[in-house]
Parts: structure tokens; C-alpha cells; sequence
């Protein structure tokens, strides 16, 4: 949920504070301490003036200095406090600006557009229709008028992936590739999406292509060796999945050799060698990993499903129980366990964890195939609605939802479906309780409940929910490159 943590937002800007002593700084930071002061007193009108004056103030030292982000965060919290939600929505839009242009033209209002039209084209993804078609011209046009940076596209390509918009996410990657040719992230980016999509040669000519790109120049030389030595161990998986097995066992050794500590390329390569059968190899670079990190799971498993291969099932029960007690619903090793064990001559002790494990395999699924059921419901009820279907489409929204009674896309794209069959009105209603349900405050939920408001002529529902939209985004955007 978001709440009051508008000040734990920090801008992606960095710069020395070189003017610090100077008499703008000093009166900047007498102006916001007041703001701030004011602020916790409860004195919210009075913190907005001091905030919006050190606004001005920090305006001084350029569109990316930390100390206008500041002032700007706090202006939105004084507002948000007051419900001034024009002004938190016009505040949260320069942030928004500020923190996801290029660094040619940081502060770029046409952002803040460009975002919202994405925001439509992602919360129309189920209804590939008219209004769909509107709203990916819109969002193509505002594509052009922007520059956004590096991140942005990133985190967009990213969410578009999700949604299923693949034709969109492979053209903006494009786009974003001719913007920022010699990005080593969007080149790595689009490998994923490549093998993600099971192109898995032009995947790896991606990969292979990003490990020979030149980090940023601001870039630390250790953060510099991590990000290389993933791109290769991202090679070996390719390659492993190619059934190139030496040239994937090169990859993962160069990758260690870029970054020791590796610890995911590691467990890639002990689980290469135990592919191959070379099991003791693999219990090697598994200890490894295990003497690093004996506080996860994982290595425990991998240790002890080593050993019961190489029939050493004392060792391999108790690796595996090591690693239930870290993590008692890691199936694998339950079932790890439960072999040893029959293996040992303890035929009940083993059956237990079996069974154990057989419940625990049918409840993921089972949670699988609740999602699946819940993707499949919304793409039948949507294409009902767009065939023209109306009724029929709310009815099998209505009882999939019976059925999924926390699935909260189901009610976004009911209330959607409503409002493509004029009962705007509704729509509003079915919004407002998901969100007063508290099963989603997604930006999608409230940039669908401020175009419904909008067509109502709510004015002041629809300013308060188009300031939560924005404010709500910026934080997915953000989420998304996590």
C-alpha cells in the first residue's frame, strides 16, 4: 500500500553539493528545514508555502540536483496531507519528469504524458479493440514527442513483457536500442526478451553482444565485474539449454573467473556437471557455495541431492534436513530427503516425507493452475465483451470471480468491460470497492477509476485519482527494475 513513505522516495540524481556555504544554499536549506518543520507541527498550509518557496529556491542548482527532489518530495507530502490533489498530482508529475528523462532534457514535461498514455495502453491489454487501438496511437505519438533515459525504458519494456504486449515491448526495445546504442543493460534486456521468447540463438549472439560492451564510465569496477560475470553465466544457460555443454561450462568458468562470489554461477555449473553425471565435481562446486551461504537452502539441497547420487544417503538426509529447517517448503528437498531415508532402511520415516511432499507439489500446482484459470477467464470474458457479447461477458466475469475472489484483475477488467458498455457508472463502483477492498492499489486500478470519474464529470474524483495514478507508477516503474 502506499502511504506516508512519499519521503522515503529518493530521486536517481546524483551530484556534489557544490554549493553549499553559498548564500542560496544556505538560505535553501533554512527555508526547507522550516518547510519540514512546519511539516510535523501539522501546519500543512504553511508547509506547502516554505516547501514550494525552497522549490524555487533548489530550481537554481539545475533540473537534477538531489536538493530540489527533496523539496519536491516534501511539497507532495504537505499537499497530500491538505488533499490538494491538483497540486500533488502536478507535483508528482515533475518528479515523474525529473527522474525518468534522459539527462539532455531532465525535467521534460512530455514524460509525465508519455507515462500516462503507457499507463492506458497497459490497463487496456485484455481489450485489443478499438479504444485499445486509440490508446497505443496516443502512446506511439507521445513515444516520439519524449526522451526518455535509459531506466525508463527499461522498466517499460518490462511491464509491457508482462502484460503480454510483446509487438509493443519488441518495438520500444527498439527504439530504446537506436536511443542508447552502446547501453550494456538494454542490450541484455532484449537477450532476455530473445530467450524468453525461445529465440535462443539470436538470445545468445545478445548476450554474447553485451558481454563485449563497455560499462558506464560512472560505473563501479566491482559492480562492473558483477554485471559481466551474470551476462556470462546467462551464456552458460543458453547454451545449456542449447545442449552446447562445453561451451557452457566455459561460460560458467568465466564467469567465476570475472567474479569469484558468483554464487548463482556457481550452482550453474555444479548443476552442468551433475547433468553429465560427473556428480563429484558437482558436489565440489555445490560445498563451495554451501561453505559461502549456509543460511540458504538451497546449497543444502544441492549438497545433499549430490550425495544421494553418489549413494551417500546418511549425508544426503542430513543435508536435506538442514535445508528444510531454513526453508521447510522447499519441495525438492523433501523429496530428496524422503529417498535417502528409504535408501537408509527407513521405510515410514521416508514414506512420511514423501507424502509430505506429494502435498506440498499439489498445492503449488493447484496455485498454479488458480492463476492460469484466472489469465484464461479474463482473455474469455474480454473477448465476449469485445465480440459484442455484452451480458455474457459480465456473467463470466461475475463468475469467475465467485470463483477467484482475490484475484483483483478480474475485477479491474470487469469494471473495464463495464465502462465499454456505457455503465460508466458501475464501472466507478466496482473500482471504488476493489480499491476500498484493499486487494490492489495498482496505478492500473486508479488510472481506470480517473478516466471513469472523468467521463462522469467528476472533476474532483477524477483530479484526486489521477494524482494517486501518477504518484502510483512512478513507484512500478521503479519496482520494475528491481
Amino acid at each position: 500500500m502506499l502511504t506516508q513513505s512519499i519521503f522515503v522516495f529518493v530521486l536517481l540524481l546524483v551530484r556534489p553539493l557544490g554549493q553549499v556555504g553559498t548564500p542560496e544554499e544556505v538560505e535553501w536549506i533554512k527555508e526547507n528545514a522550516q518547510a519540514s518543520e512546519w511539516l510535523q507541527k501539522g501546519r500543512y498550509a504553511e508547509a506547502a508555502k516554505s516547501f514550494s518557496k525552497s522549490v524555487q529556491l533548489a530550481e537554481k542548482f539545475g533540473a537534477d540536483d538531489e536538493r530540489l527532489g527533496e523539496s519536491l518530495n516534501g511539497l507532495a507530502e504537505a499537499y497530500r496531507l491538505q488533499e490538494n490533489y491538483a497540486g500533488l498530482g502536478s507535483v508528482h508529475r515533475r518528479i515523474l519528469s525529473i527522474r525518468w528523462s534522459d539527462a539532455s532534457r531532465k525535467g521534460d514535461p512530455a514524460i509525465a504524458d508519455l507515462v500516462d498514455r503507457f499507463a492506458d495502453v497497459l490497463r487496456l491489454a485484455y481489450f485489443p479493440g478499438h479504444d485499445f487501438d486509440q490508446a497505443l496511437k496516443k502512446y506511439q505519438e507521445a513515444l516520439i514527442k519524449a526522451r526518455g533515459g535509459e531506466a525508463l525504458y527499461l522498466a517499460m519494456t518490462g511491464m509491457l513483457v508482462k502484460a503480454e504486449l510483446t509487438t509493443e515491448a519488441a518495438d520500444l526495445m527498439d527504439r530504446a536500442l537506436r536511443t542508447f546504442p552502446t547501453s550494456r543493460r538494454l542490450r541484455y534486456k532484449e537477450a532476455e526478451m530473445l530467450r524468453d521468447s525461445g529465440r535462443m540463438r539470436k538470445a545468445l549472439e545478445a548476450f554474447q553482444q553485451a558481454s563485449r560492451m563497455k560499462p558506464p564510465p560512472e560505473m563501479p569496477p566491482e559492480r562492473d565485474q558483477a554485471q559481466l560475470s551474470f551476462i556470462y553465466q546467462r551464456i552458460g544457460g543458453v547454451n545449456t539449454d542449447l545442449a552446447d555443454f562445453d561451451a557452457a561450462n566455459t561460460a560458467y568458468k568465466t564467469a567465476l573467473e570475472i567474479s569469484p562470489d558468483n554464487a548463482d554461477a556457481r550452482i550453474a555449473l555444479g548443476d552442468l556437471y551433475f547433468r553429465r553425471g560427473q556428480y563429484s565435481d558437482a558436489l565440489s562446486e555445490y560445498s563451495k557455495v554451501l561453505a559461502a551461504h549456509s543460511n540458504s537452502a538451497l546449497p543444502h539441497y544441492r549438497v545433499a541431492d549430490a550425495h544421494l547420487h553418489m549413494q551417500n544417503f546418511s549425508e544426503a538426509a542430513a543435508r536435506t534436513a538442514d535445508a528444510l529447517k531454513i526453508d521447510p517448503q522447499l519441495r525438492k528437498a523433501r523429496y530428496i530427503r524422503g529417498m535417502a531415508l528409504v535408501r537408509m532402511g527407513l521405510a515410514d520415516d521416508g514414506e512420511k516425507e514423501l507424502q509430505q511432499y506429494r502435498k506440498q507439489e499439489a498445492d503449488a500446482q493447484d496455485q498454479i493452475n488458480d492463476r492460469r484459470n484466472v489469465i484464461v477467464a479474463n482473455r474469455g470474458a474480454a473477448a465476449l465483451a469485445l465480440s459484442g457479447r455484452g451480458e455474457e461477458a459480465l456473467s463470466s466475469f461475475r463468475k469467475a470471480i465467485s470463483e477467484h475472489p482475490r484475484a483483483a484483475s478480474l475485477r479491474l477488467n470487469f469494471a473495464l468491460a463495464l465502462q465499454t458498455l456505457g455503465r460508466t457508472r458501475e464501472s466507478a463502483s466496482t473500482l471504488q470497492d476493489l480499491l476500498d477492498s484493499g486487494l490492489s492499489d495498482d496505478f492500473l486500478v486508479y488510472r481506470s477509476i480517473a478516466r471513469a470519474y472523468e467521463s462522469l464529470k467528476n472533476e474532483p474524483s477524477r483530479v484526486k485519482y489521477d494524482a494517486l495514478s501518477v504518484r502510483s507508477i512512478d513507484a512500478a516503474l521503479e519496482e520494475e527494475l528491481r
